[in-house]
Protein backbone atom coordinates (compact mmCIF):
# COMPACT_ATOMS: atom_id res chain seq x y z
CA UNK A 1 0.00 0.00 0.00
CA UNK A 2 2.62 2.41 1.13
CA UNK A 3 4.80 1.65 -2.27
CA UNK A 4 1.55 2.77 -4.19
CA UNK A 5 0.57 6.13 -2.60
CA UNK A 6 3.62 7.79 -3.18
CA UNK A 7 2.18 7.68 -7.10
CA UNK A 8 -0.88 9.73 -6.11
CA UNK A 9 -0.54 13.34 -7.81
CA UNK A 10 -0.07 15.16 -4.40
CA UNK A 11 -2.95 17.10 -4.60
CA UNK A 12 -5.16 14.00 -4.16
CA UNK A 13 -2.92 13.48 -1.09
CA UNK A 14 -3.32 16.76 0.28
CA UNK A 15 -7.16 16.41 -0.11
CA UNK A 16 -6.90 13.01 2.05
CA UNK A 17 -4.44 14.38 4.69
CA UNK A 18 -6.60 17.53 5.07
CA UNK A 19 -9.29 15.39 6.20
CA UNK A 20 -7.71 13.51 8.84
CA UNK A 21 -6.96 16.98 10.71
CA UNK A 22 -10.33 16.88 11.95
CA UNK A 23 -11.21 13.86 13.02
CA UNK A 24 -8.94 13.80 16.19
CA UNK A 25 -7.41 17.05 16.36
CA UNK A 26 -4.53 16.38 14.62
CA UNK A 27 -3.15 12.98 16.07
CA UNK A 28 -3.59 11.24 12.81
CA UNK A 29 -1.91 14.13 10.86
CA UNK A 30 0.75 13.98 13.47
CA UNK A 31 1.08 10.10 12.88
CA UNK A 32 1.63 10.50 8.79
CA UNK A 33 4.55 13.30 9.15
CA UNK A 34 7.05 10.37 11.03
CA UNK A 35 6.01 7.64 7.86
CA UNK A 36 7.58 9.27 5.30
CA UNK A 37 9.43 12.59 3.53
CA UNK A 38 6.92 12.81 1.07
CA UNK A 39 4.40 12.60 3.64
CA UNK A 40 5.89 15.15 5.57
CA UNK A 41 6.39 17.44 3.14
CA UNK A 42 2.69 17.48 2.46
CA UNK A 43 1.41 17.16 5.94
CA UNK A 44 3.39 20.13 7.44
CA UNK A 45 1.68 23.01 6.30
CA UNK A 46 -1.68 20.92 7.70
CA UNK A 47 -0.03 20.11 10.80
CA UNK A 48 -1.70 23.55 12.73
CA UNK A 49 -5.10 23.49 10.90
CA UNK A 50 -7.20 21.95 14.15
CA UNK A 51 -5.47 22.10 17.17
CA UNK A 52 -6.26 21.21 20.52
CA UNK A 53 -4.42 22.93 24.15
CA UNK A 54 -5.93 21.67 27.32
CA UNK A 55 -2.80 21.80 29.57
CA UNK A 56 -0.31 24.75 30.51
CA UNK A 57 2.59 22.66 29.10
CA UNK A 58 0.53 22.47 25.26
CA UNK A 59 -0.09 25.85 25.07
CA UNK A 60 3.88 26.45 25.80
CA UNK A 61 4.74 24.44 23.72
CA UNK A 62 2.87 25.69 20.20
CA UNK A 63 3.61 29.42 21.63
CA UNK A 64 7.37 28.70 21.21
CA UNK A 65 6.90 26.74 18.11
CA UNK A 66 5.03 29.95 16.31
CA UNK A 67 7.46 32.48 17.69
CA UNK A 68 10.56 30.04 16.08
CA UNK A 69 8.28 29.68 12.54
CA UNK A 70 8.12 33.88 13.15
CA UNK A 71 9.26 34.89 9.35
CA UNK A 72 8.36 31.47 7.69
CA UNK A 73 5.83 31.17 4.85
CA UNK A 74 2.22 32.08 6.30
CA UNK A 75 0.51 28.54 5.24
CA UNK A 76 3.06 26.76 7.32
CA UNK A 77 1.63 28.76 10.55
CA UNK A 78 -1.90 28.71 9.57
CA UNK A 79 -4.48 27.33 12.39
CA UNK A 80 -7.70 27.22 11.33
CA UNK A 81 -9.93 25.27 14.03
CA UNK A 82 -9.26 25.97 17.85
CA UNK A 83 -9.62 24.37 20.85
CA UNK A 84 -8.47 26.00 24.49
CA UNK A 85 -9.44 24.63 27.74
CA UNK A 86 -6.59 24.59 30.51
CA UNK A 87 -6.75 22.50 33.35
CA UNK A 88 -6.84 24.19 36.40
CA UNK A 89 -5.19 22.06 38.52
CA UNK A 90 -2.53 22.31 35.67
CA UNK A 91 -2.12 26.22 35.93
CA UNK A 92 -0.57 27.19 38.75
CA UNK A 93 -1.26 30.19 40.49
CA UNK A 94 2.40 31.68 39.72
CA UNK A 95 2.54 31.14 35.99
CA UNK A 96 -0.98 31.94 34.97
CA UNK A 97 -0.74 35.19 33.91
CA UNK A 98 2.79 33.65 31.80
CA UNK A 99 -0.27 31.30 30.17
CA UNK A 100 -2.26 33.85 29.46
CA UNK A 101 -0.05 35.98 27.56
CA UNK A 102 0.72 32.53 25.53
CA UNK A 103 -2.90 32.05 24.92
CA UNK A 104 -3.49 35.48 23.22
CA UNK A 105 0.08 35.22 21.32
CA UNK A 106 -1.54 32.20 19.83
CA UNK A 107 -4.58 33.85 18.94
CA UNK A 108 -2.63 36.66 17.60
CA UNK A 109 -1.05 34.53 15.27
CA UNK A 110 -4.34 32.32 14.29
CA UNK A 111 -6.22 35.54 13.89
CA UNK A 112 -6.81 36.17 10.19
CA UNK A 113 -7.10 32.23 9.29
CA UNK A 114 -8.75 31.16 12.26
CA UNK A 115 -12.47 29.98 11.93
CA UNK A 116 -14.11 28.27 14.42
CA UNK A 117 -12.53 28.77 18.28
CA UNK A 118 -13.73 27.03 21.67
CA UNK A 119 -12.24 29.12 24.87
CA UNK A 120 -12.75 27.74 27.87
CA UNK A 121 -11.75 29.50 31.03
CA UNK A 122 -12.50 28.07 34.49
CA UNK A 123 -10.93 30.60 36.79
CA UNK A 124 -13.88 32.87 38.16
CA UNK A 125 -11.32 35.19 39.46
CA UNK A 126 -9.70 35.68 35.75
CA UNK A 127 -12.05 34.82 33.62
CA UNK A 128 -14.49 38.03 33.34
CA UNK A 129 -11.11 39.87 32.15
CA UNK A 130 -9.64 37.04 29.97
CA UNK A 131 -12.85 37.02 28.19
CA UNK A 132 -13.24 40.42 27.99
CA UNK A 133 -10.00 40.68 26.05
CA UNK A 134 -11.15 37.72 23.82
CA UNK A 135 -13.79 40.08 22.38
CA UNK A 136 -11.34 42.74 21.76
CA UNK A 137 -9.60 40.82 19.61
CA UNK A 138 -10.63 40.61 15.73
CA UNK A 139 -11.75 37.51 13.84
CA UNK A 140 -11.53 38.49 10.23
CA UNK A 141 -13.07 34.73 9.42
CA UNK A 142 -14.15 33.59 12.16
CA UNK A 143 -17.70 31.94 11.74
CA UNK A 144 -18.51 29.98 15.07
CA UNK A 145 -17.55 31.07 18.81
CA UNK A 146 -18.04 29.31 22.19
CA UNK A 147 -16.80 30.41 25.19
CA UNK A 148 -17.19 29.44 28.48
CA UNK A 149 -16.48 31.32 31.75
CA UNK A 150 -17.89 34.00 33.90
CA UNK A 151 -18.13 35.98 30.80
CA UNK A 152 -18.72 39.63 30.05
CA UNK A 153 -21.33 41.32 27.37
CA UNK A 154 -19.53 42.18 23.95
CA UNK A 155 -19.66 45.85 23.45
CA UNK A 156 -17.83 47.71 21.16
CA UNK A 157 -14.09 49.44 21.77
CA UNK A 158 -15.04 53.13 23.57
CA UNK A 159 -13.85 56.06 21.40
CA UNK A 160 -11.18 56.82 23.96
CA UNK A 161 -9.50 53.44 23.82
CA UNK A 162 -6.16 53.49 22.28
CA UNK A 163 -6.31 51.19 19.28
CA UNK A 164 -2.35 50.71 19.39
CA UNK A 165 -2.50 48.37 22.46
CA UNK A 166 -5.09 46.36 20.98
CA UNK A 167 -3.78 43.89 17.93
CA UNK A 168 -5.32 43.46 14.72
CA UNK A 169 -8.16 46.12 15.54
CA UNK A 170 -9.09 48.90 13.46
CA UNK A 171 -11.76 51.61 14.82
CA UNK A 172 -15.40 51.53 13.81
CA UNK A 173 -15.63 48.11 12.06
CA UNK A 174 -16.55 45.01 13.61
CA UNK A 175 -14.50 42.60 15.49
CA UNK A 176 -15.88 39.26 14.13
CA UNK A 177 -17.62 40.38 11.03
CA UNK A 178 -18.13 36.79 9.99
CA UNK A 179 -19.63 34.87 13.09
CA UNK A 180 -22.61 33.58 12.49
CA UNK A 181 -22.80 31.16 15.22
CA UNK A 182 -22.19 32.03 18.75
CA UNK A 183 -22.65 30.00 22.09
CA UNK A 184 -22.05 31.51 25.56
CA UNK A 185 -21.79 29.10 28.06
CA UNK A 186 -20.99 29.90 32.07
CA UNK A 187 -22.82 32.95 33.63
CA UNK A 188 -26.25 31.16 34.81
CA UNK A 189 -28.16 34.90 34.64
CA UNK A 190 -26.68 37.62 31.99
CA UNK A 191 -29.43 39.69 32.92
CA UNK A 192 -28.60 42.35 30.57
CA UNK A 193 -27.28 40.87 28.04
CA UNK A 194 -29.98 41.50 25.34
CA UNK A 195 -29.69 45.45 26.58
CA UNK A 196 -26.27 46.46 26.98
CA UNK A 197 -24.27 43.59 24.56
CA UNK A 198 -23.78 45.51 20.79
CA UNK A 199 -24.50 42.32 18.89
CA UNK A 200 -25.29 43.94 15.33
CA UNK A 201 -21.90 45.96 15.82
CA UNK A 202 -19.44 43.10 16.99
CA UNK A 203 -20.87 40.28 15.45
CA UNK A 204 -22.81 41.71 12.50
CA UNK A 205 -24.02 38.29 11.04
CA UNK A 206 -25.18 36.85 13.90
CA UNK A 207 -27.78 34.11 12.92
CA UNK A 208 -27.65 31.42 15.97
CA UNK A 209 -27.22 32.27 19.50
CA UNK A 210 -26.69 29.89 22.58
CA UNK A 211 -27.00 30.30 25.62
CA UNK A 212 -26.52 27.70 28.50
CA UNK A 213 -26.05 27.46 32.13
CA UNK A 214 -28.99 29.15 33.06
CA UNK A 215 -30.28 28.71 36.75
CA UNK A 216 -32.80 30.90 38.65
CA UNK A 217 -32.78 33.42 35.99
CA UNK A 218 -36.31 34.63 36.32
CA UNK A 219 -34.81 38.50 35.23
CA UNK A 220 -32.89 37.48 32.40
CA UNK A 221 -36.07 34.99 30.79
CA UNK A 222 -38.20 37.93 31.34
CA UNK A 223 -35.47 39.92 29.49
CA UNK A 224 -35.55 37.88 26.43
CA UNK A 225 -39.30 37.20 26.28
CA UNK A 226 -39.15 40.78 25.85
CA UNK A 227 -37.08 40.84 23.23
CA UNK A 228 -38.69 38.38 20.85
CA UNK A 229 -41.98 39.73 21.85
CA UNK A 230 -40.35 43.32 20.18
CA UNK A 231 -38.26 41.70 17.50
CA UNK A 232 -40.79 42.15 14.56
CA UNK A 233 -41.78 45.50 16.13
CA UNK A 234 -38.55 46.75 15.77
CA UNK A 235 -38.26 45.83 12.08
CA UNK A 236 -40.74 47.89 12.00
CA UNK A 237 -39.31 50.90 13.29
CA UNK A 238 -36.03 50.67 10.92
CA UNK A 239 -37.37 50.56 8.62
CA UNK A 240 -39.48 53.12 9.24
CA UNK A 241 -36.58 55.50 10.03
CA UNK A 242 -37.87 56.02 13.81
CA UNK A 243 -35.37 55.53 16.26
CA UNK A 244 -35.47 57.20 19.61
CA UNK A 245 -33.12 57.18 22.26
CA UNK A 246 -35.22 54.70 24.67
CA UNK A 247 -34.67 52.21 21.86
CA UNK A 248 -30.67 51.86 22.72
CA UNK A 249 -31.46 50.61 26.13
CA UNK A 250 -34.64 48.19 24.95
CA UNK A 251 -33.71 44.25 25.35
CA UNK A 252 -33.36 43.48 21.23
CA UNK A 253 -31.92 40.53 19.13
CA UNK A 254 -29.37 40.65 16.76
CA UNK A 255 -31.21 41.82 13.27
CA UNK A 256 -29.88 38.37 11.12
CA UNK A 257 -30.98 36.61 14.74
CA UNK A 258 -32.32 33.09 13.10
CA UNK A 259 -32.35 30.94 16.16
CA UNK A 260 -31.93 30.91 20.09
CA UNK A 261 -30.92 27.85 21.86
CA UNK A 262 -31.63 28.00 25.65
CA UNK A 263 -30.42 24.93 27.97
CA UNK A 264 -30.54 25.37 32.29
CA UNK A 265 -27.76 24.51 33.74
CA UNK A 266 -27.91 21.25 36.07
CA UNK A 267 -29.55 22.04 38.92
CA UNK A 268 -28.29 19.33 42.31
CA UNK A 269 -31.42 17.04 43.49
CA UNK A 270 -33.70 18.39 46.44
CA UNK A 271 -32.51 16.90 48.82
CA UNK A 272 -29.01 17.70 48.69
CA UNK A 273 -27.22 19.50 51.71
CA UNK A 274 -26.80 23.28 50.70
CA UNK A 275 -30.09 23.56 48.50
CA UNK A 276 -32.64 25.61 49.76
CA UNK A 277 -36.32 25.84 48.44
CA UNK A 278 -36.55 29.24 47.58
CA UNK A 279 -33.69 28.40 44.74
CA UNK A 280 -35.60 24.96 43.83
CA UNK A 281 -38.74 27.62 43.44
CA UNK A 282 -37.17 30.65 41.40
CA UNK A 283 -35.47 27.66 39.05
CA UNK A 284 -38.76 25.92 38.63
CA UNK A 285 -40.39 29.18 37.70
CA UNK A 286 -37.72 29.85 35.34
CA UNK A 287 -38.18 26.66 33.81
CA UNK A 288 -42.25 27.39 32.81
CA UNK A 289 -41.24 30.72 31.50
CA UNK A 290 -39.10 28.81 29.46
CA UNK A 291 -41.29 26.60 27.88
CA UNK A 292 -43.88 29.33 27.26
CA UNK A 293 -41.45 30.79 25.41
CA UNK A 294 -40.47 27.77 23.23
CA UNK A 295 -44.26 27.31 22.49
CA UNK A 296 -44.54 30.77 21.82
CA UNK A 297 -42.03 30.94 19.36
CA UNK A 298 -43.76 28.32 17.57
CA UNK A 299 -47.25 30.33 17.16
CA UNK A 300 -45.22 33.60 15.66
CA UNK A 301 -42.65 31.32 13.16
CA UNK A 302 -40.22 34.46 13.52
CA UNK A 303 -37.13 33.65 15.76
CA UNK A 304 -36.58 30.07 16.37
CA UNK A 305 -36.23 29.19 19.74
CA UNK A 306 -35.19 25.90 21.31
CA UNK A 307 -35.30 24.43 24.42
CA UNK A 308 -32.66 22.00 25.09
CA UNK A 309 -32.09 19.74 28.29
CA UNK A 310 -30.36 20.26 31.16
CA UNK A 311 -26.64 20.14 31.28
CA UNK A 312 -25.80 17.28 32.97
CA UNK A 313 -23.69 17.13 36.56
CA UNK A 314 -20.28 18.52 36.07
CA UNK A 315 -19.45 16.14 38.97
CA UNK A 316 -19.99 13.15 36.52
CA UNK A 317 -19.60 14.85 32.97
CA UNK A 318 -17.48 17.60 32.60
CA UNK A 319 -18.29 20.70 30.64
CA UNK A 320 -14.91 20.28 28.96
CA UNK A 321 -15.48 16.96 27.58
CA UNK A 322 -19.14 18.01 26.45
CA UNK A 323 -17.69 20.90 24.31
CA UNK A 324 -15.00 19.17 22.77
CA UNK A 325 -17.19 16.31 21.46
CA UNK A 326 -19.22 19.59 20.25
CA UNK A 327 -16.33 21.54 18.29
CA UNK A 328 -14.99 18.08 16.94
CA UNK A 329 -18.64 17.09 15.79
CA UNK A 330 -19.26 20.89 14.17
CA UNK A 331 -15.74 20.27 12.10
CA UNK A 332 -16.93 17.10 10.41
CA UNK A 333 -20.38 18.37 9.54
CA UNK A 334 -22.27 17.48 13.25
CA UNK A 335 -24.70 19.76 14.70
CA UNK A 336 -22.91 20.32 17.29
CA UNK A 337 -24.96 21.95 20.39
CA UNK A 338 -27.22 23.54 18.05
Amino acid sequence: MLQTLPFLPTEVLTQIFTLTTTLDSGVSLRSLLRVSQHFHDICLPLRFHCVSLTTGSSIKRLDQELKRLEGSPAHLQRILHLYISPAQSDVQADSECETISQIFCILQNAAETLQTLTFIYHNTLLSTSVLGRLFRYSFPVLTELTIHGFYPFPSPMPSNESPASIPIIEMNESFMPMLQRLHLSGNRNPYGLLQLSSFDKCFPSLSHLRISGLLMAGSFVEEIKDALEKHTAYDDLKSKGSCGTLLNWQARLPNKLQSVVLQPGFMPPHNRVGVVGSAVKKDTWMMIQLKDIEEAAKRRRSVRVMLKDRMQDPDRVSVNSVLYCDWLGRMNGDEGCW
